[in-house]
């Protein structure tokens, strides 16, 4: 039971070990402040980490950062994907940017769209949004243009430059400055009326909903199943995109990691659906064992976390193995990151089915988890061979 309990808890923690013994052998000791100096050109996509990370240089490829906080401030020829304590971007940016963070300010030049999640958001007047604008945050500034529409999901915010294109808003409260001009409709849901000082402009129609709850008690049946369908639909659509986004992550960050599991699918898929239907019978069962041990209560919880992270990720390994299949019978070569689009496609459209959708959705996990399974036996084994673990 013991060995069974470390070997669940290990399946997510080998890959991730198996990083550090490849970084080591490269790097004795891991900078904690990582700088680009303004005078460096980077011909590549640009990886950096650490307790502070600067770019003041030029990538020509893709930024991915990632610090306590983190400051860029020069120029990135492709997309930006950052994450960070305290976030500042003010270089320029030609294509997308996406930053997570608990404090972050834009004042960069960014050529495409821009998706934030954070704490506070604050877009200054010196930052122009080529494209459009996304945003999920507690307080959200904007006062810089946005080229396209704005769609966001705000505790509060303060609208106080162009929006070229219309703005749809979940928030608590709205206000749009006298500088404010919406070029297309204003639609938001919120308990409050939005302030619309004198001076602001919306060019198209505004629309004031009532959030969910509250317009639930107002509505008729018809309406009521319009709305869960409505919301059915977009939590379709955004798992759609987070799978999309985790999955090409993987295979950027792990492509030997995710390649040997896609490669055990295909070599072994009765043991990959055999193992992944006894993980699914155990896990349950010595969860509740180790709860009732009192003791194993931590570890009991690390094992459904870790199920639970494998059992998501089991889709995204599938949905790659049904994309390389489907491209393999129309004869085509192309890379994994289109068989992970198209095979989530593929996947999507199924689960929609009535009956066939659950049935699937519960093979496709039992299938994944199995594969996962014996593509970690495997390297757990190898690093015992290397004595690294």
């Amino acid at each position: 039971m013991k060995k069974i309990v470390i070997f669940f808890a290990s399946l997510l923690i080998l890959p991730l070990f198996f990083v550090s013994v490849v970084s080591a052998q490269n790097n004795d000791k891991k900078p904690k402040n990582v700088v680009l100096a303004k005078d460096e050109v980077v011909n590549k996509d640009y990886f950096a980490a650490g307790d502070s990370v600067t770019l003041s240089g030029t990538v020509n490829g893709d930024a991915y950062l990632a610090g306590g906080n983190v400051i860029v401030e020069g120029t990135i020829n492709g997309d930006l994907l950052v994450a960070g304590g305290m976030v500042e971007i003010r270089g320029k940016i030609t294509d997308n940017v996406r930053a997570v963070g608990g404090q972050i300010v834009i004042s960069a030049q960014v050529g495409k769209n821009l998706t934030v999640a954070g704490g506070t958001v604050n877009l200054t007047d010196s930052a122009k949004i080529g494209g459009s604008l996304v945003a999920g945050t507690g307080t959200l500034s904007v006062f810089s243009p946005v080229g396209k529409d704005l769609n966001i999901g705000v505790g509060q915010v303060t609208l106080g430059n162009t929006i070229g294109g219309g703005v749809r808003a979940g928030v608590g409260q709205l206000t749009l400055t006298p500088n404010a001009k919406v070029s297309g409709d204003l639609i938001y849901w919120s308990d409050a009326q939005a302030q619309i000082q004198s001076g602001a402009q919306v060019l198209g129609q505004t629309t004031h909903n009532l959030p969910p709850a509250k317009a639930l008690k107002e509505a008729k049946p018809a309406r009521i199943l319009g709305i869960f369908t409505g919301a059915s639909l977009a939590l379709k659509i955004a798992s759609f995109l987070w799978a999309l986004i985790i999955g090409l992550l993987l295979l950027k960050f792990f492509p030997v990691y995710s390649r040997r599991t896609i490669e055990v699918m295909i070599k072994k898929p009765w043991a990959s659906l055999g193992m992944g239907l006894l993980i699914l019978i155990l896990t349950p069962i010595i969860f509740l064992i180790l709860l009732i041990t009192v003791l194993g209560i931590p570890i009991a919880f690390v094992l459904l976390v870790t199920f639970l992270i494998i059992a998501y990720l089991a889709k995204i390994f599938v949905s790659i193995f049904i994309g390389q299949k489907v491209l393999r019978y129309f004869g085509s070569k192309t890379g994994s990151n289109w068989a992970l689009l198209l095979g989530l496609v593929v996947y999507g459209i199924v689960t929609l089915i009535p009956i066939l959708g659950p049935v699937v959705s519960l093979l496709v996990v039992i299938f994944g988890l199995g594969a996962v399974f014996l593509e970690e036996k495997d390297f757990y084994h190898q690093l015992r061979s290397k004595n690294l673990v």
